[in-house]
């Protein structure tokens, strides 16, 4: 059975970065010494992000990492910060983008565009006598299968009639109600409208110093950067408890005091923790890059799952040290000690993850992969047997593969994976076979039909070395 992929983001992910900027933001924004007891932030709950006051919704916010300007990639997600804003009626929106969002044609800004959208789904359900085609009548009704307009209609109006859905959409789309009034792209530091990847990290740097500075404490390269993954931790520890606690009424939010508490600690002493975040970071930000090249990454089709995304948001999903134990399987070839080396990953591997393993989540269905939770694991089946056992990795074929087998059997940290795991998919282009229980320099004298199966208390004879197109093909 495939892994539970229903987290959709991290503290590590575009949008937590951008939640945690806006709020060190507003908290550079106030005076110093400021009250902010009553102020906080909450994640994934009416949108990405609200700010509350009070425990009064302030501010509502949408974020989206599209690789794409055009409007109809947003559509959607401006629907349901707009219908958000119908239903908290005293809230401001923002989306925030890494791209500029481009307008439809031929309009000039963002509100008169969204207005055309609402426009088309009065304009489709005015015609009498209504056959029940309309998006709004989909929406009202108890069918399944309904397109995604219709979906996010229905789950922000739910148990209105189509008549109430439309009466609603036009008082917005007339001004009546003010929703579109309240609702705006969210505006950076520098003016700009949009906030690409890597600026998102800078200007979470540029927040923690700028506080620092309004404190009257130093500031260093080596404390700002710290407290940075300290603070992505921090969100990213809150995702995960609320992912575990998502059947819970009580939303729990993040008070600014907190934030606070956390810039403010001294960061002197490295911790495996701190590295651990620090890993999880460089981590994510490897896949975004892959995902921010058009040649390597083509977004799904409408109603298409992608494979990456959903292998992303799982891994994500997993503690900081606990990602790390599983990435160390990823590198069979490479021996990272489990205490205190996690900062060799950073160097050996980053080709590695950006061209290679991620990849292999791209290309490879994410319905055949399976993570061994006790023993951090994550691996492709076909069966249950060891020889139908696929593990992803970093390995470029930048040797040749009888020296990656030596590598492989040689390295202390992955030794459990011999007995365990039957084909290794590498970026290479050779299949290759070679023997765990041999010398590391003989190759594994297979015969015609021999059985290459292992004991289950031994290591496989045969282990296989898979170039990824022919993985893919075969864990079809």
């Amino acid at each position: 059975m495939a892994f539970d992929a229903s987290p959709s983001w991290s503290g590590f992910n575009y949008q937590g970065k951008v939640a945690l900027y806006h709020a060190l933001r507003i908290i550079n924004t106030e005076p110093v010494g400021t009250n902010l007891s009553a102020r906080s932030l909450m994640l994934e709950n009416i949108e990405d992000f609200e700010i509350l006051n009070a425990g009064a919704y302030q501010s509502l916010h949408q974020v989206k990492a599209y690789n794409s300007t055009s409007y109809s990639n947003y559509s959607n997600a401006l629907l349901e910060i707009t219908l958000a804003l119908y239903k908290k009626n005293s809230s401001n929106g923002f989306i925030h983008t890494w791209k500029k969002i481009g307008f439809k044609q031929p309009f000039t800004n963002l509100i008169d565009s969204i207005k055309d959208d609402l426009g088309i789904l009065l304009s489709q359900y005015e015609p009498m006598p209504r056959n029940g085609n309309s998006l709004i009548e989909k929406a009202a009704s108890g069918i399944s299968g309904i397109p995604k307009t219709a979906s996010i209609l229905r789950e922000a109006l739910c148990n209105k009639t189509a008549d109430e859905i439309y009466s609603i959409i036009n008082s917005i789309y007339t001004g009546d109600n003010d929703s579109l009034a309240r609702l705006e792209t969210y505006r950076y530091d520098d003016e700009n409208d949009f906030c690409d990847l890597s600026s998102i990290n800078i200007k979470i740097r540029i927040e923690i110093e700028k506080f620092l500075e309004l404190q009257g404490r130093a500031t260093t390269v080596e404390q700002t950067e710290r407290t940075f993954h300290y603070l992505l931790g921090m969100i990213d520890e809150y995702v995960i408890n609320r992912h575990e606690q998502k059947k819970e009424d009580e939303k729990v939010s993040i008070p600014f005091v907190k934030i606070i508490e956390l810039v403010l600690e001294d960061r002197e002493k490295i911790s495996k923790r701190y590295l651990a975040f620090k890993f999880k970071d460089f981590f994510s930000s490897k896949i975004d890059e892959f995902i921010a090249n058009e040649d390597d990454y083509k977004a799904p089709a409408d109603n298409k799952v992608c494979n990456l995304i959903v292998t992303r948001n799982y891994l994500l999903s997993l503690t900081a040290m606990d990602l790390w134990s599983c990435y160390r399987s990823f590198s069979p070839q490479t021996y990272l000690e489990h205490a205190s080396n996690i900062d060799n990953a950073f160097n050996v591997e980053e080709q590695g993850i950006r061209h290679v393993l991620t990849k292999i989540f791209y290309l490879i269905d994410h319905s055949r992969s399976v993570h061994d939770i006790e023993r951090h694991k994550f691996t492709y089946k076909l069966s249950a047997a060891p020889e139908d056992n696929y593990l992803p990795t970093t390995i470029f074929d930048i040797t040749s593969p009888e020296r990656i087998a030596k590598q492989i059997i040689q390295n202390p940290s992955v030794n459990e994976l011999l007995y365990e795991v039957g084909n290794i998919i590498y970026q290479g282009a050779k299949f290759h076979q070679f023997s765990p229980v041999l010398s590391s320099n003989a190759e594994a004298p297979v015969e015609v039909g021999e059985d290459t199966r292992g004991k289950q208390n031994e290591a496989l004879r045969v282990i296989n070395l898979v170039p990824i197109l022919i993985a893919k093909d075969s864990l079809l």
